[in-house]
């Protein structure tokens, strides 16, 4: 993953921050760990967001206590009608 390479690399590349870790290698240990935080908080989120979060499965597929829920719907004269579901849709929580 680059998130665990891309620190060390850049804490040895960047023109500014090089020298001053030779100079100071008490700060490698927490520049490093500064750069990793920052990688998780932007590689993180974006590679969360390339997944759907929403899903959906057969009503089949699901345990057999909730294969027999309906959809509820109201009709333009106010009755109630109550139809089987072929599919669920859900959130996945990530």
């Amino acid at each position: 993953a680059p998130v665990y390479f891309l620190p060390p690399l850049l804490a040895g590349s960047l023109p500014l921050l090089a020298p001053y870790l030779r100079r100071r290698p008490q700060f490698v240990v927490p520049v490093t760990t500064y750069l990793l935080l920052v990688s998780f908080g932007i590689g993180l989120p974006a590679s969360v967001a390339c997944f759907p979060q929403m899903a959906s499965i057969a009503a089949s597929d699901v345990e057999p206590r909730y294969q027999h829920l309906s959809k509820q719907s109201v009709q333009p004269d106010g009755t109630v009608v109550h139809r089987p579901s072929d599919s669920y849709v859900y959130n996945k929580g990530m």
